[in-house]
This record gives structure tokens, C-alpha cells and sequence, in this order.
């Protein structure tokens, strides 16, 4: 340690020696700030630009730093440099550097990258050494020559190793302390090493050598190209820096923006919910009620029709005025409407509960339409309507709940005749083809528009709505068919044209369908 001093403080010139260090700190500095920027510039890998940049400022820095100080080295005899081993050298630091920081960012060994930094410094400073011409004999102290690449090695790898395990300013000012160290270190170490014997008689090559004045002007280019690399990575970080700044920025609004939509979707979700809740529990409510009311209402209305039809048919005598028949006859069919009417909404009740079971059985379709078509000629003759019917001859058994079935049917021709004026026509046609059992009620009724054909499949749904409208009923009629042919599997599809007619159609599937041989 004493010689190398001695070397640093009676071989050198010191303001010289103080500007190589300030140029080995900069260049230090300002090398390990581009790897920072190459290892975090890009997410999830490695800026090689940045990675090159780095390299070659680093290598710029180990070589100006070592001319620099050679200039300060102050001898009696006269020294030169060999002009193609000099640039070699600047090629030797740049490339071997660029290796060592390659496997600090992609192999991720910090401490292994920086020993390879620090052999690029030796092997720069070796082949600078070589580059000198002097007249001398150069004799060199193999311990101390060991003992400077020993250093350059060991302090570049925990230079580097303390610079990649932070992220701050403190783990850069850290690792360019720790790296001016291993730069210096080894040079000044390795200078103590060299000793000149002056030889007259040995002869100085005449070409291809540079004088010190021209070696200082290279090192000033050299600087310079540090310096703008450094000016160029501090406006470059300061534009990302604003960027960034501004992107962080619009993402904390945006994240403040949805956190506020968060808690707007939550507050209508929480509604929602309740509303939700409280409709459920309304209609549990609801078909508790209907439910609970069945026996009540429908008891009584039972006893109203079959009193009326006793008195219908005087089975105990005649009446007397004829006024009281017609009475009895309105007594009775306004109680066996009120009972569709409470049928109906029971029905509709039990469906929306998931309490209506179908009673499946296997039944003669063909039974099933012509009891159907008989049930509705009363209401059809008296409102003056036809009614037709084309019925295939091979129709299968059908596996359904008959009185369902035939609910759907009555409903379907019911509605029809109501809906078609004096002199038109109700048509019932029923087929299978390849995929299902299919239904058709069409009259030449009153029709009604495309757009209003979901409003009278709604609940209640009257399109006349008026209180003095011309035709009766509640508007349960269609909406329950639809469900009675959906618990089947079924469907329901109405065609109309206003003012033409209607035509309704339900179909069900294949699966429900036994041919004759298979059911005898």
C-alpha cells in the first residue's frame, strides 16, 4: 500500500491524478445509470440499446481514465504510444465490458458480471501498457501485477453486485464509489508494479506513435462522447420521468374513477338485491295466498254453478216466471266464468312455485282434438263461425298430461272463435312431421299487429284495454297456454295480420311421441 502511494504521490502529477479520478466518477456514474436504465427500461426484459450504450461508456471511462492518468505520470524520458495497440485497447475495455454486463442483466449474476468488468479493465490497462514506447527497459513486479487484477476483479464484481441489488441512489452511488476503486485500484497498483531502467541505446519506432499531445486530444474526444452520452441519458430519463408522471397520473384518475363506479355498482347491486329479496318474498307471499284461498274460493263457487244447474233443469219442479230462468242461466254462466277465471290464476300460481306437476299419461290425440272441437261448436254456432278441421289419419299416442292438453286446445279455439266476427272461419290442423307433433288453430278473425304479439303473451295482456271494450276476457288465456305447452317441452308461436286473422301454433317434441304398434 506504501508503494503504490509513494507511486500516486512521487511518479504523478496530482491535479492530473484528481482529473482522472473525477473522469473515472463520471463516466463511473453515468455507465452504471444506462444499466439501470437497461435492466428497468423495458417490463420483463432487457433495452439492449441501453445495455450497448452502458458498455461503451464504461469501457470510454476505463480508458480515458487510464490515459489520463498516464499523462500524469511524470517520467525524464520521453514516452510514446503505439497507435493501433491504443485503439485496441478502448476495443478490448468496450467489448469485454459488454460481455460482463450482458450476464449481470441475462444471467442474472451480478457478481460474476462485475468480475468481468473488472478483467476488462485489466486487460485494457495491460494492452495500454504494451501500447507505450519508451527508452527504457520495462520491468515489472509479477506480486504487484497479480495483486492489481486481483483487485480489479474482486472490487468490480461487488461493485456491481451492490449496484443490482438496489434500485435507489444510494445503490448507484455505492456501486460508482465501489467501481472507481476497482478502476483506479488496479491501475495505480499495476503502475507500482513497472519500473524504467533507461536504455540510450534502444531505438524508439518511428511510425504508427502517438505523442502525448495528440493521446490528450483522444482522451478529450473520448470525454466528450461520454459526457454527451450522459447529457443524452439524463434528458432521455427526464423525458421518461415526465411521462411517466403523466401516466400515473391518468391511471390514478382512472383507478379513482373506478373505485367510484365500484361503489355506484356495489350501492345498485345492494338494491338490486333487496329489491330483489323483497320481491321473492312477495311472491312467496302471493302463492301462499292464492294457495291458502284455493279451497275457500273455489267451494263456494262449485255450489253456485251446481244449485244453478239444478234450478237450469227444474229437476224439483218448474220455476214459474220465466224471467227467473234467465236469471238462473246468467247466475250460472257468470259462476263458471269467475271459476276459469280463478282456475287460471291458480294455474299460473302453481307454475311460477314450480308446483304444477304434469299428470302424463298415454292418450289418443285424435280423442283428445275431436272432444276439443265439440266442446267449443255451442260458442262457435252462436257467434255465427265455422269451424274446420284437417286431422292426419296416422296421428301416434301422445305422452302428456290430457287435461293440460286439452286445456290448450279449448284455450286456443275459445280465443279464436271470441276473435273472429260473424260468417269466418276457425281451421284446427294437426300433422307430425320428422321433428314433432304439431298443432294449428287459424281463423279469419280481427288479427292483430306484428309489434303487438309479446304484449298479448304478457299476463293480463289486452289490447284492447279500454273499459267499454268489445271483447271479453282477462288475458291469462294465451300467456298460460304458452307455459302449459313449455312444461310439455313444447312451444308457442302466433302469425298474425291486422284485420286477416291469426294463426297459432304449439308443437310438441319428438320424445313424446309412441307409435301405435308400440303403445298396443
Amino acid at each position: 500500500m506504501i508503494k503504490v502511494l509513494s507511486c500516486i504521490t512521487g511518479q504523478h502529477s496530482i491535479p492530473l491524478v484528481i482529473l482522472a479520478a473525477a473522469v473515472c466518477a463520471f463516466g463511473s456514474f453515468t455507465a452504471l445509470s444506462l444499466l439501470a436504465r437497461a435492466r428497468d427500461g423495458k417490463p420483463g426484459g432487457v433495452d439492449w440499446r441501453w445495455l450497448a450504450a452502458s458498455s461503451i461508456v464504461a469501457g470510454a471511462a476505463v480508458w480515458s481514465t487510464h490515459f489520463v492518468a498516464m499523462l500524469a505520470y511524470e517520467q525524464s524520458l520521453r514516452l510514446t504510444y503505439d497507435i493501433g495497440l491504443t485503439l485496441l485497447s478502448i476495443v478490448i475495455a468496450i467489448a469485454v465490458t459488454f460481455v460482463g454486463f450482458a450476464i449481470v442483466l441475462y444471467a442474472k449474476a451480478p457478481a460474476l458480471g462485475g468480475a468481468v468488468f473488472g478483467i476488462a479493465v485489466g486487460s485494457m490497462h495491460f494492452t495500454g501498457m504494451a501500447a507505450l514506447k519508451a527508452q527504457a527497459a520495462f520491468d515489472w513486479d509479477l506480486v504487484y501485477v497479480a495483486t492489481s487484477l486481483l483487485m480489479g476483479a474482486s472490487m468490480g464484481a461487488l461493485a456491481i453486485h451492490i449496484f443490482a441489488r438496489g434500485r435507489g441512489w444510494r445503490s448507484l452511488v455505492n456501486g460508482t464509489s465501489l467501481m472507481c476503486v476497482a478502476i483506479a485500484g488496479l491501475h495505480f497498483t499495476a503502475m507500482s508494479a513497472l519500473t524504467l531502467t533507461p536504455d540510450p541505446i534502444m531505438q524508439l519506432p518511428l511510425g504508427s506513435v502517438m505523442p502525448p499531445e495528440r493521446l490528450a486530444i483522444a482522451i478529450a474526444a473520448v470525454m466528450s462522447m461520454i459526457v454527451i452520452l450522459g447529457l443524452v441519458a439524463a434528458i432521455t430519463d427526464h423525458h421518461l420521468a415526465n411521462r411517466a408522471a403523466l401516466e400515473a397520473e391518468r391511471l390514478r384518475a382512472y383507478v379513482l374513477e373506478l373505485e367510484s363506479t365500484k361503489r355506484e355498482l356495489q350501492a345498485t347491486a345492494d338494491n338490486l338485491t333487496k329489491a330483489l329479496d323483497a320481491a321473492a318474498a312477495a311472491s312467496q307471499a302471493k302463492s301462499q295466498f292464492l294457495a291458502t284461498m284455493s279451497h275457500e274460493l273455489r267451494t263456494p263457487l262449485n255450489a253456485i254453478i251446481g244449485f244453478s244447474e239444478l234450478l237450469k233443469g227444474e229437476l224439483f219442479g218448474p220455476i214459474g216466471d220465466a224471467r227467473y230462468k234467465g236469471y238462473v242461466n246468467d247466475v250460472h254462466r257468470s259462476g263458471k266464468h269467475l271459476l276459469a277465471l280463478v282456475n287460471d290464476v291458480l294455474d299460473f300460481s302453481k307454475i311460477d312455485a314450480g308446483h304444477l306437476t304434469l299428470q302424463e299419461d298415454q292418450i289418443d290425440i285424435r280423442e283428445t282434438l275431436a272432444t276439443s272441437l265439440r266442446m267449443v261448436e255451442g260458442q262457435a254456432s252462436g257467434n255465427g263461425v265455422t269451424i274446420e278441421q284437417e286431422i292426419a289419419v296416422d296421428l301416434p299416442i301422445l305422452r302428456a298430461d290430457e287435461r293440460r292438453v286439452r286445456q290448450i286446445l279449448l284455450n286456443l279455439l275459445s280465443n279464436a272463435v271470441k276473435f273472429t266476427p260473424r260468417g269466418g272461419t276457425v281451421r284446427m290442423i294437426a300433422f307430425v312431421d320428422e321433428r314433432e307433433f304439431v298443432v294449428q288453430v287459424a281463423d279469419t278473425g280481427i288479427g292483430m299487429a306484428k309489434e303487438d304479439i309479446p304484449r298479448a303473451l304478457e299476463r293480463f295482456g289486452q289490447l284492447d284495454s279500454d273499459l267499454n271494450r268489445k271483447y271479453e276476457g282477462t288475458g291469462l288465456g294465451l300467456p298460460l297456454t304458452k307455459k302449459l305447452a313449455e312444461l310439455h317441452g313444447g312451444r308457442l308461436e302466433i302469425e298474425s295480420e291486422l284485420c286477416v286473422g291469426t294463426k297459432v301454433t304449439v308443437a310438441f317434441p319428438a320424445e313424446r311421441l309412441i307409435e301405435q304398434s308400440a303403445a298396443a
